[in-house]
């Protein structure tokens, strides 16, 4: 094994074993100093980062747009804290006193039908608590999830998600349509995130007036198994967990072709826009969703400094 791997994964058992030595309050904290240090002395596709913020605020001063991703950073950094005291049993019960739910009964509801839901989302809020928060819950989810090229981190982080009951499943990409079908079939809630570059193997679509490439996969699973589609947005926001679901309003196309296919995942996507520029510091802007960085910007000490 690489020695880089177990490096990797010694970095993490040591990350967890602060965030669960640590009061929450405390942890956090510490997560967003982790993410000041990132953003003065590593910035993490900082280019990808603005570039895809010149997409969705092309109005936005580049003042303005350094602040966001500052922030960006802090969010995170507090982020990778919360998830890795997740299995700190006091950590596990603050998160369910401080979480408030809006729209169970749509998913409820849904479930009803007996044909499973499709329940879209983005990498924004905190949506390893709402996992976290789904499965003590009791509530039947499947997550789908690429495996990580270091055996150790991939472990690692496979059975943290895994660690607070029952209710939840990992469906790993490799064993495609057919595992996810079949979660579906057992009446489950199969998560889906929806804001990735699918590249030559997803269907063109526009978001934020640019095209990019989405994953056919919501689309495709609703015409096969006619399952509901819904949406879930969990922010986090003053110590609380705030998780909003809502019911979209996609009907299952009479055929399966690009077009038909291209104007589901149009619509979807609809949804979310004004979700992301509500709080852009929850999102996760790191993705080169609408491909590489076109233009390079500089950042100067005074500008890394001041914002």
């Amino acid at each position: 094994m690489k020695f880089k791997y177990k490096l990797e994964y010694s970095f993490l058992l040591f990350v967890r074993f602060i965030a669960i030595v640590l009061p929450l309050k405390i942890s956090e904290w510490t997560g967003r100093r982790l993410g000041d240090i990132v953003w003065y002395i590593f910035p993490y596709r900082f280019q990808v980062m603005i570039n895809n913020m010149d997409i969705v605020f092309p109005d936005k001063p580049y003042s303005e747009k350094l602040r966001i991703a500052h922030n960006v950073y802090r969010f995170y950094g507090m982020m990778v804290m919360q998830f890795f005291g997740q299995t700190k049993k006091k950590n596990q019960k603050i998160l369910l006193e401080n979480t408030r739910v809006k729209g169970i009964h749509y998913l409820n509801q849904a479930l009803e039908r007996g044909k499973g839901v499709i329940l879209t989302a983005l990498h924004y809020g905190n949506w390893e608590y709402l996992g976290t928060w789904m499965n003590l819950s009791g509530i039947k989810m499947s997550a789908i999830y690429k495996i990580m090229k270091n055996p150790l981190s991939d472990a690692f982080f496979l059975n943290l998600r895994l660690s607070f009951g029952d209710s939840m499943e990992m469906i790993s990409t490799q064993n495609g349509m057919k595992a996810y079908q079949h979660a579906l079939k057992n009446n489950r809630v199969l998560a889906v995130a929806i804001d990735q570059n699918a590249h030559d193997k997803g269907v063109k679509v526009k978001f934020f007036n640019n095209i990019t490439s989405i994953a056919k996969g919501t689309a495709v699973l609703q015409f096969r198994t006619d399952a509901s589609v819904m949406g879930v947005v969990p922010i986090y926001e003053s110590g609380r967990l705030n998780i909003t679901f809502f019911p979209v309003d996609l009907e299952k196309p009479e055929t399966l072709n690009d077009q038909t296919i291209s104007e589901s995942i149009q619509k979807l996507l609809s949804y979310y826009e004004p979700v992301i520029t509500t709080k852009p510091e929850q999102w996760m802007w790191f993705h080169k969703l609408w491909g590489k960085p076109l233009k390079k910007y500089k950042r100067s000490i005074w500008d890394t400094i001041r914002y």
